[in-house]
């Protein structure tokens, strides 16, 4: 038997005695990613049992009277951070749940546009008006859903509760200031329709404000 006959019958029978070792290992390794996927499985089923409209809308009323209060304080920069805050939770309200996040875009698309153009020119007069226009939508929201007996008010000096402290001084809205959103989503709050139950958003020309040479501070939806 020549040398290169011995060579691939050895190599053969160290295939065959690896074979089994290897088809161990690969069980072994799919039993293991199998554990890991049930536990993907059972925190995504938790994560979803605990993030309801109950527990997202709190989050999106301090972003509110954050907002509220560094206008009144002519801090149209922290105005407009916590304005942007807010319409991107409202983009990611339809995860939560589908139906209330579809109404909730719908009915507050025109108070962000006059809150935002409030806050971009610093006009107290109408941004107080905005704010007003804003209450009377959240409510109306509220009352569409069963929940009108949750009233939303803008004097709510005695019951106010800030998660974080904000230091409000006269600022003007920052250039370069970004929250990016992915394509198309921005629409929804710009001239988007509610079609067969479904927000159809326009085409946007621009996902996000921003001014080329300036540092972009950046809050991307997930």
């Amino acid at each position: 038997m020549n040398r290169q006959l011995k060579a691939v019958l050895a190599a053969s029978a160290l295939a065959a005695l690896s074979m089994p070792l290897l088809a161990d290992s690969d069980g072994a390794k799919l039993e293991a990613l199998q554990r890991q996927i049930e536990a993907l499985q059972t925190r995504i089923a938790a994560l979803e049992a605990y993030r309801t409209f109950t527990s997202f809308m709190p989050n999106f009323s301090e972003r509110f009277h954050v907002m509220h209060r560094a206008g009144e304080a002519g801090d149209w920069a922290v105005a407009s951070h916590e304005m942007q805050e807010m319409k991107r939770l409202a983009l990611l309200s339809t995860s939560i749940d589908a139906e209330k996040g579809q109404l909730m875009q719908a009915m507050m698309g025109p108070s962000f546009e006059a809150l935002e153009k409030a806050i971009e020119h610093g006009n107290h007069e109408k941004f107080e008006k905005a704010l007003v226009q804003t209450i009377d939508t959240c409510n109306a929201c509220h009352a569409a859903t069963g929940s009108d007996f949750v009233q939303v008010t803008l004097d709510a000096r005695d019951s106010l509760s800030l998660r974080h402290p904000h230091k409000l001084m006269p600022r003007a809205v920052p250039g370069g200031h970004s929250h990016g959103m992915p394509s198309g989503m921005s629409g929804m709050m710009q001239g988007g329709t509610m079609q067969g139950g479904m927000m159809q958003a326009e085409p946007a020309s621009d996902e996000h404000h921003d001014d080329t040479g300036k540092p972009a501070h950046k809050h991307s939806t997930p």
